[in-house]
């Protein structure tokens, strides 16, 4: 970005004017704050000074030039009466420095930069099901808001993302524009262990001490706090002494069994389809409990371990069939309610 002032002294009556600054080859250019009109006593005699405060962004490196402004003025002489003359300013030639050899594609000139971030939620403590939003804000001073980076991806197998469009906007100040772009992530993790975002590195040359630099959007770990806390410990609330000494007892039963026959052999073709479809129907009553109690997201859960555990297909084959339900939990404008866990369900069968 260069900075520049345009500035006219004139000691006649102005009526009318207007700033013709026109396109240029070697330069894209704004203007930064309305016109400022100014009366002062220079060499002795009343002058009427206007100012216009603009910033250059050079397209090229090399020798540029910046084209001479017109300035239109509709004076009136001491006749009182109206006349137009044009004032051109003579042309500027700068040199523009080259952006460094290993600068690449993303080379992003700026005279600061900084990020925020925010979360809806503590991302490593989530409820069971619960998503979460993830808010980064950059800022820039010195660039236009189509020059700043794209959204950095966000793709990882065990969390499902939903991303709507960035916003980009500008707010112009005497000392340069001062660009934004907000980028949103809506969250939620596949399975219920904690796992981490790698950090995105952002990088970009400081004009101000002319040194590369980088700003990083930090990694951070998500997960329920249900897995963190094992939250399975609170079976036995409520239950009476006696209850718990034959519950034990019962338990301990049940264990010693299997150690007793773990000599014999049910590993024949018949047990372990029996032990199959045992598994199998107590899966699906579970989805028809979920179903009933209206929980999408719980049965989405259920249905991604399902697909995961009793399938070969892949993660994209995987996220294809639960789209509906994605689209009941994370849409802002999520379709009507209907018989998606049902439909699922059938789905399901056919595995």
């Amino acid at each position: 970005m260069v900075l520049a002032t345009l500035r006219g002294e004139y000691r006649e009556t102005i009526t009318n004017e207007e700033v013709k600054l026109r396109p240029m080859t070697d330069f894209d250019w704004i203007q930064l704050a309305p016109d400022h009109w100014t009366r002062l006593q220079i060499a002795g005699l009343p002058t009427v000074v206007i100012e216009r405060r603009i910033a250059l962004f050079p397209k090229r490196a090399g020798t540029a030039t910046i084209l001479p402004v017109a300035h239109e003025l509709e004076v009136m002489n001491r006749e009182n009466v109206r006349q137009k003359i044009l004032v051109r300013s003579a042309p500027v030639t700068i040199e523009v420095s080259a952006k460094p050899a290993d600068a690449g594609s993303d080379w992003l000139p700026v005279r600061a930069l900084e990020l925020s971030e925010s979360w809806s939620a503590d991302p490593a403590k989530l409820i069971d099901g619960q998503n979460v939003q993830r808010r980064i804000v950059l800022r820039a001073l010195g660039v236009p808001p189509e020059l700043l980076p794209e959204q950095p991806p966000l793709r990882e197998p065990w969390l499902i993302n939903f991303t709507p469009p960035e916003e980009r906007s500008v707010q112009v100040t005497s000392q340069g524009p001062v660009s934004t772009v907000v980028w949103v992530w809506t969250l939620r993790p596949i399975t219920g262990e904690p796992g981490v975002i790698p950090q995105a590195v952002i990088p970009y040359f400081d004009t101000t001490d002319g040194q590369a630099k980088s700003i990083v959007i930090p990694p951070a770990t998500i997960g329920y706090a249900s897995f963190a806390n094992n939250e399975t410990a609170g079976w036995q609330t409520g239950f009476k002494a006696n209850a718990q000494i034959a519950f034990g007892f019962l338990a301990g039963l049940g264990i010693a069994i299997p150690m007793t026959l773990r000599g014999m052999r049910f590993t024949s073709a018949p047990f372990r389809r029996l032990r199959r479809c045992i598994a199998r129907q107590q899966r699906f009553a579970h989805f028809r409990r979920l179903e009933r109690r209206g929980d999408v997201a719980g049965f989405r859960k259920a249905m991604a371990d399902f697909l995961k555990s009793e399938t070969t297909l892949n993660l994209e084959e995987r996220l294809a069939l639960t789209q509906r339900l994605d689209s009941l939990i994370f849409a802002a404008d999520p379709p009507v309610r209907g018989d998606e866990m049902a439909v699922a369900r059938r789905i399901l069968r056919d595995f």
